[in-house]
């Protein structure tokens, strides 16, 4: 070619690079715990519960201003020239279409509605006074987020990887026990084990379809006033009845979440392989801590967390239990015996990077397929 022509080809030769077909696999699964094994030891599990247990593989594809996720149950497509949305239920044998311009009013709407939420919830609750009238709680809660490297580095579907570690924990413990609970502390944890991969070119399309995505579906919309809508008051009024009893707990929430988004920004690359568990350790009250018989019930550590803690607390100190005589054994009779648990772990990996032509039936609604209407929005054709 000559330089002029060279020079005048250049900006399609480009937008033909940056628009190129890409391609991979994702599977998520849940792979172990306590949650697992219960279940597995199920004589007779239902169907329902064997699907959970098995993995969910959806493949995402990108071509030019199209995208699709798709899996066995359902698809999404989404087509940037259009500004149409295409959810599709293969079971069922149906598809909906929802409008970008849908989808902006639907987000706006939203926000209005959580804004008045927020007034009306501060002014029915009172920030500094628990629900039920009871004292608050002088339960110390406590939150860890790091992300470490380990240094160790593989292989895996075909990416060179290395390891990082996010590690988030809430420390919680009760100066003053319940007579009747196992744990004097507990801590809960989510612990994720990255392997990350420079960024793949496959993974850079879905990215940057992402960000045009993004872009053209916020046009006219101030972002700002939205994004400030629907972010929670950590330590506002919105969410002081979660906090009621614990009024310590909000500001540290609130520094923690701090803490997350700068810890976050150190993991580069391209999640390739990841293995969170979710679980826990308890310390056991040592068995000198024995109450009176005449003493009346109190409520458990996790209980006096709030709606919080009662629903972390619930599954992980059930998995300690109450006090028995193995428990009071291992504590050797003075101090208190660590206890652990992983309630679950799940399972999520990238695979099947590919730059091969995808053809144009992959972004289209199978034939024989009723449209139906999207849940919230009016029919569109």
């Amino acid at each position: 070619m000559k330089p002029r022509t060279l020079v005048l080809c250049a900006p399609l030769l480009a937008c033909r690079l940056a628009l190129a077909d890409a391609s991979y696999q994702e599977s998520v699964q849940i792979t172990g715990g306590q949650l697992v094994e219960t279940l597995r030891s199920l004589p007779f599990l239902p169907k329902s519960m064997k699907q959970l247990l098995e993995p969910v593989k959806t493949t995402k594809l990108v071509h030019g201003n199209q995208f699709a996720s798709i899996s066995k149950q359902s698809s999404e497509i989404i087509d940037l020239d259009q500004e149409t949305i295409t959810r599709i239920d293969s079971e069922k044998k149906t598809y909906s279409v929802t409008t970008f311009a849908q989808m902006r009013q639907s987000m706006q709407d939203g926000a209005k509605k959580l804004q008045e939420a927020q007034t009306q919830g501060a002014k029915q609750q009172p920030a500094a006074a628990p629900a039920d009238g009871a004292p608050a709680s002088r339960v110390q809660v406590t939150f860890e987020v790091s992300v470490t490297d380990p240094g160790a580095s593989k292989v895996i579907n075909g990416q060179s990887t290395k390891e990082q570690l996010l590690t988030m924990k809430a420390h919680v413990t009760d100066p003053n026990p319940p007579a009747d609970s196992a744990a004097q502390s507990v801590t809960y944890s989510i612990i994720t084990d990255i392997w990350t991969a420079p960024e793949p070119s496959e993974m850079k399309e879905v990215d940057e379809f992402y960000a045009r995505y993004a872009k053209k579906l916020m046009q006219g919309v101030d972002t700002d006033a939205l994004l400030k809508a629907m972010t929670p008051r950590i330590d506002g009024a919105a969410v002081a009845p979660l906090f009621a009893k614990n009024p310590g707990m909000g500001p540290a929430l609130q520094e923690a979440t701090k803490k997350m988004a700068s810890e976050m920004a150190k993991i580069k690359g391209t999640r390739i392989l990841e293995i969170t568990r979710m679980g826990g350790d308890a310390m056991v009250a040592p068995t000198g801590n024995v109450p009176p018989a005449d003493a009346p019930p109190q409520p458990s550590t996790a209980s006096k967390l709030g709606a919080l803690g009662s629903a972390l607390g619930g599954s992980l100190l059930g998995g300690f239990g109450k006090k028995s005589s193995s428990s009071a054994d291992s504590s050797g009779g003075g101090s208190a015996a660590p206890a652990s648990a992983v309630l679950y772990e799940t399972t999520t990996q990238k695979s099947g990077f590919s730059t091969d032509a995808i053809p144009g039936t992959a972004f289209q609604v199978p034939a024989g397929f009723t449209q139906v209407t999207s849940p919230g929005f009016p029919a569109t054709t």
